[in-house]
């Protein structure tokens, strides 16, 4: 796995992206429910776009771990409210 640089696929290292909606994972994660995801074109991994410089802020997938999830914005170094305040749980039970 690459190292995360929010502009960079952290799975496979291409640089280009699309915008993505994947209502599974708005429902899932409280963080992506207000945020934007973007989608890798080489793999399709799907990340947290960041509010403050449009990196990738954190890589999102349906095992998500608590510990996975970047505290702050590689790029530019912005914290989110709403990522440090997931616990690793979801918002809903399905």
């Amino acid at each position: 796995m690459a190292q995360e640089d929010g502009k960079h696929c952290a799975v496979c290292g291409k640089d280009q992206f699309s915008l993505a909606h994947d209502e599974w994972m708005r429902r899932a994660f409280p963080f992506v429910e207000k945020g934007q995801l973007k989608m890798c074109a080489g793999c399709g991994a799907k990340y947290l776009v960041c509010k403050s410089c449009g990196g990738l802020f954190t890589r999102v997938h349906p095992a998500l771990e608590s510990w996975e999830v970047n505290q702050k914005c590689p790029a530019c170094g912005a914290e989110d409210p709403a990522v440090k305040a997931w616990d690793g749980t979801s918002s809903r039970h399905f």
